[in-house]
């Protein structure tokens, strides 16, 4: 098998697709987000308004790493098809 450079790109643009994602959807949500409701449910001071925040806030950060990934799969799959 011949490994060329549009194939390399494409492998490279597809990982750093999957790695963007893993990085805003599961370590951003975790970090932000559900780290914030945890505090407050130990401190005793979490209400409605924070768990709604915190609700918003990760279905942006996840829908944002859709797109993240959308866009290395894109650029991956022109490198493929462009051979």
């Amino acid at each position: 098998m011949k490994i060329t450079w549009k194939t390399f790109l494409a492998v490279s643009a597809y990982w750093a697709g999957v790695f963007g994602w893993f990085y805003i959807g599961v370590w951003q949500v975790l970090k932000k987000p559900v780290h914030s409701v945890i505090l407050a449910q130990v401190a005793g001071h979490l209400s409605i308004g924070l768990l709604i925040g915190a609700l918003i806030q990760g279905f942006l950060y996840l829908s944002l790493a859709g797109g993240i990934w959308c866009v290395g799969y894109m650029i991956s799959e022109y490198f493929k098809e462009s051979k």
